[in-house]
């Protein structure tokens, strides 16, 4: 008897060009042999994670998520309101493609073919438990930020992202480079400190393009990760620009990182200092555009999975083990050999 698939995606999306070719050769790959039967589920701007709840039942034996980090944030987060055992594949067609990247489906670099592993894990894949984080209500399976350097992954144009892929980012991240800092409240663990900063992102997931390598460990270990970014200077740019491209790594990181639960991030109402270098840079901008462009810190964006999520502040907190995915067998195997080692070095 063949195995049922719901297969999600949005066919409004654009940054996979040729959407009707991909999807009928993906759909005539898995259903050519009569091992699977395919439903699919094309959402719409008002289709939510409510709606696909109520399909999330036997016999249904595994949903394909087949879009960039917004649709795979969509069925993720419709499986684990269902808190449902079924299995989840990822078709990443994104121009980030942050979780399948972290989870080994995709390489670890910007420019890869993001379906080249895709089909070999659906029919060989293993499945894997992971975190989800949950902002204002809604979940999330890569990040949740706020600030310029946020905005960077929210407004790039879709024609703009289809065309440049990945240099889509980069030219809304040059645009941060004249915009003032914000000054950030965050409280986790009982304590609250205040920070100046272009970005803070809560990440379920370790490599968001900032020069660290993934770790699929991070998805399991019941926290996330709060990085605060404050770059000040051309080379703090240039130095997130190449990371978050190319994933270039080296020692120094314009950041700092702390493992969170929980936190509360909110905005103070004053506007942080520009440095010398992204005042020079306002000036430039104002002459080439003939606007102040001044940001707004009382009208700071929420950003969940590259989308906008609303006004802050933001409530955050992770929900351990939410989903069930199917990884490759090699991102299992290392896991199991870390989890081995650790538990023999600890016997030494």
């Amino acid at each position: 008897m063949p195995k049922q698939i719901l297969l999600v995606y949005n066919p409004s999306a654009r940054s996979q060009t040729h959407a009707e070719e991909w999807l009928g050769h993906f759909v005539s790959e898995l259903t050519k042999d009569g091992e699977y039967l395919v439903t699919l589920y094309p959402t719409t701007p008002e289709t939510t994670a409510h709606h696909l709840v109520p399909l999330l039942r036997p016999p249904l034996d595994l949903v394909i998520a087949a879009g960039g980090d917004g649709t795979i944030r969509f069925a993720l987060a419709a499986l684990a309101e269902a808190k449902s055992d079924i299995p989840a594949a990822l078709m990443p067609l994104g121009t980030g493609n942050v979780l399948a990247r972290n989870l080994g489906i995709v390489a670890e670099k910007f420019f890869a073919n993001p379906l080249e592993n895709a089909l070999d894990v659906i029919n060989n894949g293993v499945p894997m438990r992971i975190d989800m984080g949950m902002m204002n209500g809604e979940f999330f399976a890569g990040m949740a930020g706020a600030g310029p350097l946020s905005d960077a992954f929210v407004f790039p144009a879709r024609q703009l992202k289809t065309k440049f892929k990945m240099l889509a980012y980069v030219t809304a991240m040059i645009n941060t480079m004249a915009e003032r800092p914000v000054v950030f409240k965050i409280t986790t663990g009982g304590k609250s400190f205040c920070v100046k900063a272009s970005g803070v992102f809560v990440a379920n997931v370790e490599d968001l393009g900032l020069g660290k390598t993934s770790d699929p460990k991070i998805l399991q270990d019941g926290f996330l990760e709060l990085h605060v970014l404050d770059p000040s200077n051309f080379s703090d740019y240039v130095q997130i620009g190449f990371r978050f491209v190319g994933g270039h790594i080296n020692s120094t990181k314009p950041h700092y990182v702390l493992k969170v639960k929980e936190a509360m991030i909110e905005v103070i109402p004053r506007r942080g200092l520009r440095s010398a270098f992204q005042t020079i840079a306002q000036r430039v901008r104002r002459t080439l555009t003939n606007t102040k462009g001044n940001y707004r810190s009382d009208r700071v964006t929420a950003m969940i999975d590259g989308e906008e999520a609303g006004s802050m502040p933001m409530r955050i907190t992770v929900i351990p083990q939410a989903v069930n995915i199917l990884v490759p067998a090699t991102t299992v195997t290392a896991l199991t050999e870390d989890t081995a080692n650790s538990q023999l070095g600890s016997k030494v």
